[in-house]
């Protein structure tokens, strides 16, 4: 044969076998720098204004207006019943799956959501349906065709439990894989403060970044009108579910009128009697100090309508661990995991803040924040924090 011609049938049998929609190319398309992406992104984002997401009304998909189940929209546990079972998965290798969730209930703010290898998850990939909703829907109207984060489950014995999820609205929810699986306490990335038009925000990107056997890799990009950041998500799923959370937060010339931006926050409901997510809240701090509160105290005022400050008498001393904790299974019958945040490491130091309000809300009348103060760093170098969140039985 001739050895022009064997070469260049050689040449194009590779070209073939590295081809062709193979999937065994990894490297036509790799984001395992995806960290290192987002933050150029958000560097560039905090030059610019703040544009957030036009969320347009939704009543068919949105919670129903008067809180009533029969009434037009998706409740809760309407649109829990969207998700059973293999609905919006796009992995499932039989010891992990992730699911993609699509505008529902409170979820409303966009998230676009790639997998590994660049893979564009999009919300036409899956066939929804809404038995549920009021009225019944085979498909949902335009106002509601995207999604707005992830839920990831593990593998334990025979069962495939939820142990994760992350939102657009920059909340995430962890859970042990046994003993105490139900999602309870938010934990949240950057924001705005409560009391602040600067709240608003969104993590409107997230890459999936690896997994294996019982880690998985994800980064996300941030927003909001005094900062846009990265956030690179390592979580370890097991007895005890952590996510360690590495920051890089970048100021917007906003922040230099003196707002702070909230880089951690535990999140989530109490009621006196009623429905909870956690009893009691507990801080340790470096020089061995600690404090704990009660949220049934008769004394702790709630306020009457906005948001209110809870007085703190934390020391000088930094933080150590902010803990969320449980007294046991709560009037529900649930019993929600213990969520902690820990192992801090910032380049500005961190203020603990505590607010609380009588009326509920969709992510919790109960907030715990580690604020900074980003006027130093407003338009310049970007504020570094790494923490470590963790789900664990109570």
């Amino acid at each position: 044969m001739n050895r022009t011609f064997l070469a260049a049938l050689l040449v194009a049998a590779a070209q073939f076998a590295l081809g062709c929609g193979s999937k065994a190319v990894p490297d036509q398309c790799d984001i395992s720098n995806s960290f290192e992406t987002r933050k150029l992104d958000a560097r560039s984002a905090a030059k610019s204004s703040y544009q957030p997401p036009t969320i347009q009304p939704c009543p068919e998909l949105d919670p129903p207006a008067d809180g009533e189940e029969s009434s037009i929209g998706l409740s809760a546990d309407e649109y829990s019943s969207l998700l059973r079972g293999a609905n919006g998965n796009f992995l499932d290798d039989h010891l992990w799956w992730i699911k993609a969730m699509p505008r529902g209930g409170s979820h409303v703010a966009p998230m676009q959501i790639t997998a590994e290898w660049c893979d564009a998850v999009t919300y036409d990939k899956f066939g929804y349906e809404y038995p549920f909703a009021i009225p019944p829907l085979t498909t949902a109207p335009e106002c509601g065709r995207y999604l707005t984060g992830i839920q990831v489950g593990h593998r334990t014995g025979d069962a495939l439990p939820r142990v994760f999820s992350i939102e657009g609205s920059g909340l995430m929810q962890l859970a042990p894989s046994s003993g105490a699986n139900e999602f309870g306490v938010f934990a949240g990335l950057p924001r705005g403060p409560l009391d602040s038009k600067s709240r608003d925000s969104a993590f409107d990107r997230l890459d999936i970044v690896r997994h294996d056997g019982d880690s998985l890799e994800l980064v996300a990009f941030g927003n909001g009108s005094t900062f846009s950041s990265a956030a690179r998500l390592v979580l370890k799923v097991g007895d005890t579910t952590r996510s360690s959370v590495q920051l890089e937060l970048y100021p917007r010339s906003l922040a230099a009128e003196g707002s702070p931006i909230s880089v951690a926050s535990l999140s989530g409901s109490f009621s006196v009697g009623g429905a909870r997510n956690f009893d009691r809240l507990r801080a340790t701090f470096t020089d061995g100090t600690s404090f704990e509160m009660a949220f049934s105290d008769p004394d702790l005022e709630w306020g009457s309508g906005a948001w209110t400050r809870v007085p703190l008498v934390t020391g000088a001393a930094a933080l150590e661990t902010l803990t969320l904790l449980q007294d046991g299974t709560q009037p529900d019958g649930k019993l929600y995991p213990n969520v902690s945040l820990s192992n801090f490491q910032a380049s500005v130091p961190l203020v603990l803040d505590l607010s609380v309000m009588a009326q509920p809300a969709f992510d919790g009348n109960v907030v715990a924040d580690l604020l900074v103060d980003g006027t130093a760093n407003a338009g310049g170098e970007p504020i570094s924090v790494s923490y470590l969140v963790t789900a664990s039985v109570p």
